[in-house]
């Protein structure tokens, strides 16, 4: 759990927003679980192998996925950015082909990146954190991310040379997965989703994790 602000560990705990946002959802569904971390890119794998595992991971949902898993419908959209330095002067995505982009594995970002500047230029992280603190050290020229990460990573460097800048990328509307023989689980899943809506609750989440940002 290293994607701030959707999960990260604060001292012996896994926090955060998708975090609170399942417990409202089991609370509502009356589901018991345990939280099991594990690579970004096994989330996916592993919701496919068990019809009892859930992915609520920050995961974007992309017809690709939808092979292998059901999503719930979209809790929110977090569209792609790019992290720069300040004095880059890049302001498009046509300037970044050729450049030398980070991304985390696996991720959505992953696939933008290789069709802007081809594969052999991206550089592959575990985390994008470890991809933000190599483009403030010159080894890349640029990081394509979750725009919600994105704004936290930086609260959290406290770095005026980096900037993040809408390149217009795409959408990306965040789900939760879900095994595809357990629709009875997904049904419960969106049905909670939507009352978590008429309550409110995504607003208060929302100030929680982004006001600040």
């Amino acid at each position: 759990p290293e994607y701030p602000p959707f999960e990260y560990v604060e001292g012996d705990k896994t926090v955060g927003y998708d975090i609170d946002l399942w417990e409202a959802i089991a609370k509502k569904a009356g589901i018991e679980y345990v939280i099991e971390a594990m690579d970004f890119d096994a989330v996916i794998s592993a919701v496919a192998a068990d019809p009892n595992t859930v992915g609520l991971s920050g995961i974007s949902i992309t017809d690709e996925r939808k092979l292998t898993v059901d999503f719930s419908e979209g809790y929110i959209n977090a569209g792609l950015v790019v992290i720069v330095k300040a004095d880059s002067g890049y302001t498009a995505a046509e300037q970044l082909k050729g450049k030398k982009i980070g991304v985390q594995l696996g991720t959505t970002s992953d696939f933008a990146a290789e069709e802007i500047t081809g594969k052999e230029n991206v550089a592959q992280y575990k985390t994008f954190l470890n991809a933000v603190m190599d483009l403030q050290g010159n080894k890349l020229d640029a990081v394509i991310i979750d725009k919600p990460v994105g704004q936290a990573i930086l609260a959290s460097l406290k770095d005026d040379n980096l900037v993040i800048v809408d390149m217009g990328l795409q959408a990306d509307w965040y789900g939760i997965a879900v095994n595809k023989d357990n629709t009875e689980l997904l049904d419960k899943i969106n049905a909670a989703l939507v009352e978590l809506e008429a309550e409110g609750y995504f607003d208060e989440l929302a100030v929680k994790y982004f006001s600040a940002q």
